[in-house]
């Protein structure tokens, strides 16, 4: 298993040398908990962390337990969960060796693995999320003809006030009061 605390050094003038942050002491004891803590220390949740952390690669029963530090009946039961929730796809055309893939086009996998880079980005500080966000966007929304964004602004004009719309235009004076909606999209 990836385990963070793998990546701390000894001596926080070692750290600031090396230009990485010093991590508070009481974020230490969550160092090597699935997203930070977030779901506890579950064979479930180490699991999860397993294969999000490596999506592209084959997980078996074996290599998994090694990693997760768990025993293998339990393992097992979390595949089984994990498979028939639709994150993972069996492949049982061994049936002594199973192997386990990542449905790469559950929501779900997005979903858990945006949760473990907002982990990263409040520990650390850093876009991580963001960066992931807006190349889902770009890539997954893009091609569904999704936009990125949509706002609907309304404004009041009144008594002959210049007031100025959304995409920057002014508007010319009004007698009575009107009431302008405007919908803009960004993106596909």
């Amino acid at each position: 298993m990836f385990k963070y605390a793998y990546m701390i050094m000894s001596s926080e003038a070692t750290m600031a040398e090396t230009g990485l942050p010093v991590l508070p002491k009481e974020l230490e004891g969550y160092l090597d908990h699935p997203y930070g803590g977030l779901f506890g220390d579950s064979v479930h949740s180490r699991v999860v962390e397993e294969i999000i952390a490596d999506p592209h690669r084959d997980h078996r029963p074996k290599e998994l337990v090694r990693l997760t530090e768990a025993s293998a009946p339990a393992v097992r039961k979390a595949l089984a969960t994990l498979r028939s929730l639709g994150l993972l796809i069996e492949d049982r055309s061994d049936r002594q060796h199973p192997v386990y893939k990542v449905n790469l086009s559950s929501k779900k996998f997005v979903a858990l693995t945006l949760l473990s880079f907002a982990v990263l980005d409040d520990r650390d500080g850093s876009d991580c999320m963001d960066n992931a966000i807006f190349e889902y966007c770009g890539s997954v929304l893009s091609e569904k003809g999704q936009p990125y964004a949509v706002a609907t602004a309304v404004t009041y004009q009144y008594k002959g006030l210049a007031v100025t719309d959304v995409k920057g235009r002014t508007m010319g004076p009004v007698k009575g009061g009107t009431l302008v909606e405007e919908t803009i999209s960004m993106g596909a």
